[in-house]
């Protein structure tokens, strides 16, 4: 009698159970992780909105006033280092500056993947408050 060759790899079964779990993993995990992704970028802008504040406080401290001149509702300097967050690749939010002479508003304004964030804009303040605008649904998380 001849022995036949024994054979050896997966069956068909085995493949199918193995992609129906990695399916599975994938539709819990992928949520999650663009969840902390989207965190991530929304501190990135928040950071970016304190910086801006930082320096808009350093300017008014040199030159008595947030605007370029006393009459004036803009400042060129704050346009030429601030922008687009990131700085480089595609926008998330883009900051932006209201300005007076004794006040101004930084608004982080939502973009590129962002764009539908339920958190909103980010807002701050020469009083000192950051809050939010445009948001929408639970916005808990939002300033954390």
């Amino acid at each position: 009698m001849k022995k036949s060759a024994s054979q050896s790899g997966f069956t068909l079964i085995e493949l199918m159970i193995v992609v129906a779990v990695i399916g599975l993993l994938t539709t819990i995990a992928l949520p999650s992780y663009n969840g902390y992704v989207a965190r991530g970028k929304r501190a990135e802008a928040r950071a970016e909105v304190l910086k801006a504040e930082g320096w808009l406080e350093r300017y008014y401290t040199e030159n008595n006033r947030y605007s370029d001149t006393p009459t004036s509702t803009a400042n060129a300097a704050f346009s030429a280092r601030f922008g687009p967050v990131p700085a480089t690749g595609g926008a998330n939010y883009n900051l932006s500056l209201a300005v007076t002479s004794t006040t101004y508003t930084v608004t982080a304004t939502r973009a590129g993947s962002m764009a539908n964030d339920n958190c909103g804009n980010y807002i701050k303040s020469n009083t000192g408050s950051l809050g939010l605008a445009s948001s929408t649904g639970d916005t808990s998380r939002c300033l954390k």
